[in-house]
């Protein structure tokens, strides 16, 4: 069997989905592939070759305890600058923040009226390194 994997697909609240990819555009993501104006997108980030899917729903967020562990990770020199940096986007936006982190390396943060089922993990390189 060859199977190559494509994408991962996480849920945002609904009419946010114009924020959500501000926000990943913010992260060095681009639009890799949205309908006119469909309510779900997916994005990427050069060069590697795996595609983030976003889909409005109207689920119920999950408690931030189980949202921690699902979440989108990223890589930075600077965690914990940019979470910083995404706290002053939030409240320029009237957005809800909050965060948290596993270590000083391994950072954090929610978006609750954004995000229904994942944080965002800022990571210091050197944890990969």
């Amino acid at each position: 069997m060859k199977i190559k994997l494509h994408h991962f697909a996480y849920t945002i609240r609904p009419n946010t989905l114009e924020l959500v990819l501000e926000l990943l555009k913010k992260l060095g993501c681009t639009l890799a592939y949205r309908e006119k104006s469909a309510r779900w997108c997916m994005v990427k980030q050069k060069p590697i070759s795996l595609t983030i899917q976003i889909i409005e729903t109207k689920d119920r967020p999950i408690s931030i305890k189980q949202k921690v562990n699902t979440h989108i990770a990223f890589l930075s020199n600077t965690p914990k600058k940019d979470i910083e940096e995404i706290k002053r986007w939030a409240g320029n936006k009237n957005i809800k923040f909050r965060h948290g982190g596993w270590s000083d390396k391994e950072l954090w943060f929610d978006l609750p009226g954004l995000f229904t089922n994942f944080v965002i993990e800022i990571m210091h390189t050197s944890i990969v390194a």
